[in-house]
């Protein structure tokens, strides 16, 4: 149950939590039930929203995942949201219980996005309020508010047409025990074309060789039980070019002795959730190396959720003119920084976690100028933030004591 919010107001945790919730209401009510429960997840992963658990529970719904929406539904307590969105809140687990019912009609296989420009499959009956000061979440967009939407329809039916376990329609499903249009994930890249959505079923994905992605695609997986390994040397992942590319939902590995950043993005737009990182190994005598994910050039947009851990060097290194948005994430126990940035890099890094790392929790140096706002640190050998030319601007309510060079 979430804690009622101090006199203080919100911690940050609290309001990366809301920012993560209201997109997923966005998708939500727009009957982008992928996008919506993807992002309810990763609000969840930062605090525990009572109604992103509500809301990811009706998504999941939506998209035939009964069991994953039944064990949402059984962790969520009505007297968690504000007293007077109870009962309508109620109303809606019962409506949610009744779409996963044995007798209810629901797809077989999830269904991919609606976008929003077209009509939505379904709309919500609920309307955004603000609960009063001091029940449930501050800000919080509650079920059952004054004004009027249409009414909940049932579940959509199934769509025809050719799905593979595990893939929604129109995407390429690799699965490793065969069931899939490719049991290995290298093939369906080397294959796929731009804009494909490839969806990894749950597995160990080995990688023969590090892999560059040079067209636009959505990797989508089933959470970290969707595992991507590579030995190589160098990397795992490489995304060159313009993008946009998505990973959703992944583990990303790299095993061995060689050396290896696990992701690279050479002057990209990304759009990376849910995903775990580890594995990065750093070749000392040659300083190169050991990140998790490297954002390079002019690489851009958004990485959500995630975690950083058990990579040699940095969980998340930027460099060049790189400029994304770091929401939400946590790294942990890299053998030098939680997060860094270097030369240029600038961008925004909000309600993140960085702990037990070897050396910072974040630093900053050259001239790299992030904002860096509501980050917490905790347990790094030498210090929360590095700031090698004490810059101080764009940093706000952090949680992370600095350590200015002089």
């Amino acid at each position: 149950m979430p804690a009622v919010a101090s006199a203080e107001g919100p911690s940050e945790e609290e309001k990366a939590s809301q920012s993560l919730y209201n997109k997923g209401r966005l998708k939500f009510d727009a009957g982008d039930w992928v996008g919506a429960e993807d992002l309810f997840a990763k609000s969840l992963a930062v605090y525990p929203n009572a109604y992103a658990r509500l809301y990811r529970a009706a998504s999941l719904a939506r998209l035939a995942r009964c069991d994953e929406s039944r064990a949402e539904l059984a962790r969520f307590a009505p007297e968690a949201v504000a007293a007077k969105a109870r009962e309508k809140a109620k109303t809606m687990v019962a409506k949610v219980a009744a779409m996963c019912a044995p007798t209810a009609k629901a797809p077989s296989t999830p269904v991919t996005a609606t976008p929003a420009s077209a009509t939505p499959a379904v709309a919500a009956t609920e309307a955004v309020s603000t609960p009063a000061p001091g029940a449930g979440t501050p800000g919080t967009a509650e079920p059952g508010a004054e004004a009027a939407r249409p009414p909940e329809p049932v579940a959509p039916a199934p769509e025809k047409g050719r799905t593979k376990a595990g893939g929604a329609k129109g995407a390429i499903v690799v699965s490793p025990d065969g069931q899939g249009d490719f049991a290995r994930l290298e093939d369906a890249l080397a294959k796929a074309k731009a804009g494909a959505v490839i969806h990894v079923n749950a597995g160990i994905h080995r990688l023969s060789r590090p892999v560059d992605v040079t067209v636009p695609m959505r990797l989508v997986g089933d959470g970290r039980s969707s595992v991507i390994v590579g030995d190589g040397e160098g990397h795992v992942l490489r995304f060159t070019g313009k993008g946009p590319y998505e990973m959703h939902d992944l583990a990303i590995e790299h095993q061995g002795g060689r050396w290896a950043r696990v992701i690279v993005v050479e002057g990209a737009e990304v759009d990376f959730r849910g995903l775990k990182v580890s594995g990065g190994v750093r070749d000392a005598a040659a300083k190169r190396g050991g990140e998790g994910l490297l954002l390079l050039g002019d690489a851009s947009g958004t990485v959500t959720g995630c975690e950083f851990s058990g990579n040699a060097l940095h969980g998340v290194k930027l460099a060049g003119k790189a400029h994304p948005l770091l929401e939400g994430n946590t790294s942990l126990k890299n053998g030098k920084g939680g997060m860094v940035w270097f030369e240029e890099s600038g961008g925004t890094a909000r309600a993140n976690t960085c702990s037990s790392n070897g050396q910072y929790g974040m630093a900053v140096v050259d001239k790299a100028a992030p904002k860096l706002v509501g980050n917490a640190c905790a347990d790094n050998r030498r210090g929360g933030l590095y700031l090698e030319a004490g810059r101080v601007e764009g940093i706000q309510d952090n949680r992370c004591d600095p350590y200015l060079v002089h």
